[in-house]
């Protein structure tokens, strides 16, 4: 949210118009939805209530999407305005999970890591970059560097000289800096994409900044990048 200049006058009462989310098939609240404005990739979350107020909004309005995992999300355009003071109520639909078609071969049951799990949920949401464990696959004998050129906004940055030589890095072209790293859900140490091999890995996910990024990755340093990797079920 923007921050209030000191001094400035309190924004008017309508600029705090209120928006409720609720789960569509219990009415609870639903805590934790991220609203974000479209337009300007400006975003916050609901309360334990499920409530949160619209004052980041720009005079006028603007397009909003709601989402949470587990949920459907929807979108639709709010207005901001002296005449359009009344609460906004939105009802999520939890998510239905599609199951593939199950061919039997043998009596073990295919186990799927909760990583992976959630990565898939992301994925139906269009918020970030992703790249599948079958296109992944595709890429075994090709490198992590060239695997992670292909999101948008992302430079590899690699030293030439020092005892880090030929090491490689994510980098933000917008911010100019290294992108976070995590693995299997852990910041991990080292950043160096030369060291992650491409067959070890059934999922990849890029965010550019910390309006798309999920809340459990946007931390200090997320403005630059985010880049979550999720092994590979053996």
């Amino acid at each position: 949210m923007r921050a209030q200049t000191p001094g400035a006058p309190a924004a008017p009462s309508y600029r705090h118009r209120l928006l409720g989310v609720f789960n569509a098939q219990t009415g609870d609240p639903v805590e934790g939805a991220e609203v974000v404005d479209v337009m300007q990739r400006v975003s916050a979350l609901t309360t334990k209530t499920g409530t949160v107020t619209l004052v980041f909004l720009p005079e006028g309005g603007s397009l909003l999407k709601i989402q949470k995992i587990g949920f459907e999300p929807t979108s639709l355009v709010v207005a901001i305005s002296p005449a359009d003071t009344l609460p906004v109520t939105i009802m999520l639909n939890p998510a239905a999970q599609v199951l593939p078609t199950m061919v039997t071969k043998d009596s073990a049951p295919h186990y799927i890591s909760p990583g992976l799990r959630a990565f898939e949920e992301r994925r139906k949401t269009g918020m970030g970059h992703f790249i599948a464990g079958d296109e992944l696959r595709k890429n075994d004998n090709s490198t992590m560097t060239n695997v992670i050129r292909r999101f948008p906004g992302v430079e590899i940055t690699c030293i030439t000289k020092g005892i880090r030589q030929g090491s490689c890095v994510a980098a933000s072209m917008r911010q100019r800096c290294a992108s976070q790293v995590y693995i299997d859900g852990v910041p991990s140490t080292d950043n160096d994409l030369q060291k992650i091999k491409v067959d070890e890995f059934a999922g990849v996910e890029y965010y550019a900044g910390g309006a798309t990024t999920p809340p459990q990755y946007n931390r200090t340093g997320s403005a630059c990048g985010v880049l979550l990797f999720w092994s590979r079920e053996r």
